[in-house]
């Protein structure tokens, strides 16, 4: 399961200034990342699970693929 980064702030009961103050991010800067105009690193992703009080993997949707074709 998977939910934004938004979703899991609203659900701790935090606002984006407290976000970007627990990263030291500028509030607009804090707001670009929520919203996917830029990237969260993984040292602000690691922070904010902390924050939160979700696990880090909740954020990422991950998949593993069988190989489908032997390649010699």
């Amino acid at each position: 399961m998977t939910i934004s980064v938004k979703a899991a702030r609203v659900n701790a009961r935090l606002t984006q200034q407290d976000a970007a103050d627990h990263l030291n991010l500028s509030l607009t800067g804090y707001q670009r990342k929520e919203d996917g105009t830029s990237r969260f690193y993984v040292d602000e992703a690691v922070k904010l699970s902390k924050l939160f009080g979700t696990k880090i993997n909740i954020f990422f949707n991950a998949e593993c693929r069988k190989k489908t074709q032997n390649v010699y």
